[in-house]
């Protein structure tokens, strides 16, 4: 198509017009070119550089007037891209809708069982109440009519008045013999049941006899002049007397427009205000009438996008999240607001996605803290089921505000870029004043800034009582992406403690790691239920290292405190990869890239101690049933990966091969994995002591060092001299470490821990690369992808005036 920059008037469109891929669009004398992303639509200037293939290192530079032809120009000279629209981060906002969407999916569900969990009641209370009416006015020995039997709009609910109760129009209530029996006696159940509805504010009208009004007011929906004005209107009707009814004037055969009249008088024609929670509104206010029935019930599903700039992300939530009910895109930027009004308008989702303008941080302090002259029955809780943070640089700033305007058990997606603060040790300084910890230094530095992240959020959120759980946590190219389920929980607060630790890197020397825990959860067995037994919190053993490395007799620094846990949960990747399997690659171009490293980051779980790689059947929550909740107690004990041509580096031996070092810690009875963070990296239950001997081993068998390669006193010297043969201790063979798990200092803070045999020379190392290989797939998966270009990275940050 052309892209000219002055196309002819006849195939411009507006923005009413229905959105397509290539067309132009004219608005406030400017053209847009439409492009789309998902299933939402973007303007931008036509000739607008949109992708950039990684393998070439050329690029067509477009000819004026259109065609695709030109000259050839080196892609370094290509115009720079613009920040507001960034298609390489395409895969970060594919990752978002199908992860919010699989949160959701169970999210509504388990609104939906609660609210027929609480309406069943509601019905069954009804009944009974209904019931016991019907009763007394039996006893009573008095005839009453039902307007209406049963519920009517909006939650107003008629009925006959009870026997003992019926009143004169001149206003004058009078009880007979029968009634006065139970005139005194109230039931325990009908306090019960009036005071439940004075919580949710349910309106009541009752009549007696047709022709004698009462109006009585529950919960305060009915004004009080309303009841003045039933009996104004009932004393100017045409009234017929049959004998004495006992100061009570009725209508011997009530004709039907008096009996319209009369509903007319007494019913209010709308009840505002009435809070209904029961029903699942959430405290939304609702204007209801006899002509407009209540909709069908769905469970209410708000999404804040703090941080919109162009609102794409909130344009694909809305139109690819089909329980998504309401979309809320801020941003602080004036000329950001604008284009996301535009944009909202163009892809016709005015009825579901609000823009606002504002700074992100007082908009969910405003949500969580309203004012209190918005409190009462009318007040609307406008608190978000998913809040997004996608900043440029560290979400630090967002993360208490965001965590108070989230409902209980809601979605927090947390972006952070500056990997350069978080991932490395140049700004330990800055690392601390945003994270609370330092960085640690090493291959797996972005992993340990991934860890130091959640346990920012974790220690923001502990303040007020509420535990969070990371479903999925994922370092990508140059920014960490999170999902955090955030739950009101002070018993699994208790385990925060016990779920963070100190790191000690031996970042100058072998690269090995220790962990120490801060606190220790216990579990104490033989008291309480078998399946659920209570623990004890306490404070973990210290040192758990020298302060020289136990390898290499090298310095060792701290890192931390970081979060301790898993960082993902099962049940919700799998949620994801399945919906992937089945997702369109047309809206999802980045599928393949998203299967494949979701399934490298699930395998991460296989490192981890039964049950807890999985679903432990006996700590499953009824109230999360489709998303099970990982037991608080889990700690990983192996949090970080090594790669095997960085530990040769050490040895100055010729580097092995990815499958033979995994057949040798396999073959030993350890497990050994792939980390989603670095392609070449592996991640094992294997103490640091036996990944040693399985290098050391490598040089003797396989790779022999050259002699003079390893200077005295080096770190590859110091392991060297740990060698089979070397002094005379210890020969190879004396069988295999068959039920050898984690020992030494990584299961501080864990109970039951197995012990590495006190000679780790005894371990028998084959390296067997058949059984290191991981078996392939039916598909064939991107697990990590090249970079799209030189220095490629965020970009430039936008600029605008708030």
């Amino acid at each position: 198509m052309s892209t000219t920059a002055h196309p002819q008037p006849e195939t411009t469109k507006t923005l009413r017009d229905p959105p397509a891929t290539g067309q132009l669009v004219q608005h406030e004398g400017k053209v847009y070119e439409t492009i789309r992303e998902g299933r939402a639509f973007i303007l931008i200037p036509p000739g607008t550089q949109r992708s950039v293939d990684p393998s070439s290192k050329t690029k067509p530079k477009p000819g004026v007037g259109g065609g695709g032809g030109g000259e050839v120009k080196d892609v370094k000279d290509v115009a720079p891209q613009g920040v507001f629209y960034n298609p390489i981060q395409q895969f970060n906002r594919d990752l978002s809708v199908l992860a919010i969407r699989a949160f959701g999916e169970a999210f509504c569900e388990r609104r939906r069982v609660e609210h027929e969990r609480v309406s069943g009641k509601a019905g069954a209370r009804k009944e009974r109440k209904r019931q016991r009416r019907r009763d007394e006015a039996v006893a009573g020995g008095e005839i009453a009519v039902d307007v209406v039997d049963g519920e009517a709009e909006g939650g107003v609910e008629t009925g006959v008045g009870e026997a003992g109760e019926m009143v004169g129009l001149n206003g004058q209530t009078d009880t007979d013999d029968g009634a006065a029996q139970h005139a005194g006696l109230k039931r325990k159940a009908d306090a019960q049941d009036e005071g439940e509805e004075q919580r949710h504010g349910v309106a009541k009208v009752r009549v007696v006899e047709v022709g004698s009004a009462v109006a009585v007011r529950k919960g305060g929906a009915v004004p009080d002049n309303d009841e003045h004005g039933a009996i104004e209107g009932a004393s100017q009707r045409e009234l017929a007397t049959d004998g004495d009814t006992n100061g009570i004037v009725t209508h011997a055969q009530p004709s039907e427009d008096a009996e319209k009249a009369y509903i007319a008088d007494t019913e209010p024609p709308a009840v505002e205000g009435v809070s209904r929670d029961v029903d699942g509104t959430n405290g939304q206010t609702q204007t209801l009438d006899k002509d407009h029935l209540p909709q069908p019930w769905r469970p209410k599903f708000r999404i804040l996008d703090a941080l919109s700039a162009t609102g794409l992300r909130a344009l694909r939530y809305a139109a690819e999240i089909p329980f998504a009910t309401a979309v809320t895109a801020n941003d602080m930027d004036r000329s950001a607001v604008k284009s996301i009004r535009t944009h909202i308008e163009h892809n016709q989702l005015s009825d579901k996605i609000t823009a606002t303008l504002g700074n992100a941080i007082g908009h969910m302090y405003n949500v969580a803290f309203p004012p209190t002259i918005t409190h009462g029955p009318t007040s609307v809780a406008g608190k978000y089921d998913v809040i997004d943070l996608d900043p440029y640089g560290t979400a630090a700033p967002f993360i208490d505000s965001a965590l108070q305007a989230l409902n209980d058990g809601g979605l927090l997606c947390v972006t952070c870029t500056d990997s350069a603060v978080f991932a490395s040790c140049g700004y330990a300084e800055k690392t601390y004043s945003l994270y609370g910890g330092m960085p640690i230094k090493g291959a797996h530095s972005h992993e340990g800034g991934l860890r130091l992240v959640i346990n920012s959020v974790a220690s923001a959120a502990a303040k007020y009582g509420l535990a969070i759980e990371p479903l999925l946590s994922l370092s990508i190219d140059f920014y960490v992406r999170i999902f955090i389920r955030v739950t009101k929980s002070p018993a699994d607060v208790k385990f925060l403690a016990g779920k963070t630790m100190l790191v000690y890197g031996c970042d100058t020397g072998c690269g090995a790691w220790h962990t120490q825990m801060l606190g220790r959860n216990t579990r104490q067995t033989g008291k309480g239920p078998p399946n659920n037994p209570p623990f004890k919190h306490g404070i973990a053993l210290a040192p758990s290292t020298d302060h020289l490395c136990e390898h290499c007799n090298s310095k060792m620094h701290v890192a931390g405190p970081m979060w301790a846990g898993p960082i993902l949960n099962r049940a919700f990747v799998e949620k994801i990869l399945d919906d992937a399997k089945h997702a369109e690659q047309e809206i999802y171009q980045t599928l393949p890239r998203l299967e494949g490293m979701l399934d490298t980051a699930l395998n991460e779980l296989a490192v981890l101690p039964e049950p807890y790689n999985g679903t432990a059947p006996n700590q499953i929550d009824t109230t999360t049933a489709n998303l099970p909740k990982t037991p608080p107690d889990t700690i990983d004990t192996h949090p970080f990966f090594f790669i095997p041509s960085a530990l040769a580096k050490v040895l100055h031996c010729v580097a092995p091969g990815e499958a033979a070092i995994k057949g040798a810690l396999r073959h030993a009875g350890y497990r050994a994995t792939r980390s989603h963070c670095k392609p070449g990296s592996i991640k094992t239950d294997a103490p640091w002591s036996v990944v040693w001997e399985v290098m050391r081993e490598w040089v003797r068998q396989k790779a022999p060092v050259k002699e003079g390669a390893l200077r005295e006193g080096s770190p590859g010297w110091w392991i060297m001299r740990k060698a089979r043969g070397s002094g005379g201790e210890g020969e190879e063979g004396g069988g295999t470490a068959e039920g050898a798990g984690e020992g030494g200092t990584e299961t501080m803070g864990v109970t039951g821990a197995e012990e590495v045999p006190k000679d780790v020379k005894l371990i028998k190392v084959i390296f067997d690369e058949a059984l290191g290989r991981d078996k392939p797939g039916k598909k064939k998966l991107v697990r990590y992808q090249a970079n799209p270009r030189e220095n490629w990275g965020p970009m430039t940050r936008a600029k605008g005036n708030a």
